[in-house]
């Protein structure tokens, strides 16, 4: 996965949040995501705890080996192991992901108490509400995809909804504003996460 790449699924995500707003206002989706019950906590243990992935495809390996049809057994089997949550890649043109995946995935978890996290490349808030009305209780944050500021505003924006976010870091840079942004907000909700893929 190159910077590159990176940047090209920046540049798709914001079209499809363009295209979901001229179909939903941004009030109209803040709205319904307020209205939702909230979502099952995360309960991260002292020692180890795993945040399990539905992915249906990776642009490096081809179709996952899984069914999409086996998506509620899959996720069912992630309660039964014991993760602390399940992460539902969502983004559509090269991991072939969808927000029905997420909806699937929070509804399978609910009676469990397992929150589950929307992964995509989240450049908006408007995305966080679509996560927050498909049931999601966490979102990733790609820090090479945002400055500090928009970071910062993503982060209050989730909690205002109820989500924690798991800010994802590459390198040395990243962490330092991971820190700043912790320094700044606090720990609520947040955690970080290191990516040891080398994008350069």
């Amino acid at each position: 996965m190159s910077a590159n790449f990176l940047e090209a699924m920046a540049d798709s995500s914001r079209r499809r949040v363009a295209s979901a707003r001229h179909r939903v206002r941004d009030d109209v989706v803040l709205e319904r995501a307020r209205r939702e019950p909230p979502p099952p906590a995360l309960v991260l243990h002292p020692h180890f705890d795993v945040i399990a992935e539905v992915k249906m495809r990776s642009p490096a390996t081809g179709a996952d080996a899984a069914p999409i049809g086996d998506l509620r057994g899959r996720v069912d089997a992630y309660a039964a192991g014991g993760a602390a949550a399940v992460s539902v890649l969502t983004e559509p043109s090269r991991f072939d992901g969808s927000i029905v995946h997420l909806a699937t995935a929070a509804r399978a978890l609910e009676e469990a108490r397992i929150p589950a996290m929307r992964k995509d490349f989240l450049v908006d808030p408007y995305q966080l509400a679509e996560a927050r009305i498909a049931g999601a209780g966490g979102a990733l944050l790609i820090l090479r995809l945002l400055s500090r500021a928009e970071a910062e505003s993503l982060v209050v924006f989730a909690r205002g909804l109820g989500l924690f976010v798991l800010l994802e870091t590459f390198d040395e840079s990243d962490l330092r504003t991971a820190r700043a942004i912790v320094r700044t907000l606090g720990t609520e909700g947040i955690l970080v996460g290191v990516n040891c893929r080398d994008l350069a």
